[in-house]
């Protein structure tokens, strides 16, 4: 069954706000009163809050305790890092961290969890999130 062509938009649109976050750090600029550090880590936040907590989810039946704490794990490392580390070595533990999140649908895909569309859906878009916190990054460290 293929994924229904919403979660495809709902999902490619959520990644707009790293992009948005890269555009305010390339011109030094800010939105509604923040910074792109500011979108760029409550962003990060949320989006590691939502995504664990659907693999929560997914993880509670049939119970999957390696899911259910990596997944909490990550969300909350991002929480830390967004607390204390918002610097570019912070900016490259929280791909990481993205990459761990991907990692983790990696083990419900093969759990039957979810399904290959969502799979190669979940890919396409945490690609796309890293490379932009690469730019970010790299933006972060040019004079």
């Amino acid at each position: 069954k293929m994924i229904n062509r919403w979660i495809v938009v709902v999902t490619l649109t959520g990644a707009l706000p790293f992009a948005l976050a890269v555009w305010l750090n390339v011109q030094q600029l800010t939105l509604l009163g923040a910074d792109a550090a500011a979108w760029l880590w409550g962003y990060s936040a949320v989006i590691a809050a939502f995504l664990a907590g659907a693999q929560w989810g997914r993880s509670l039946q049939p119970l999957d305790l390696v899911s259910l704490l990596a997944s909490n794990g990550f969300a909350l490392v991002v929480f830390a890092l967004a607390l204390w580390l918002r610097t570019n070595t912070g900016v490259v533990l929280l791909e990481i961290v993205f990459a761990g999140l991907l990692f983790v649908d990696r083990r419900q895909l093969r759990l039957g969890l979810i399904s290959t569309d969502y799979w190669h859906l979940r890919i396409g878009v945490t690609a796309l999130v890293c490379s932009l916190l690469a730019i970010y990054a790299f933006v972060s460290a040019t004079p």
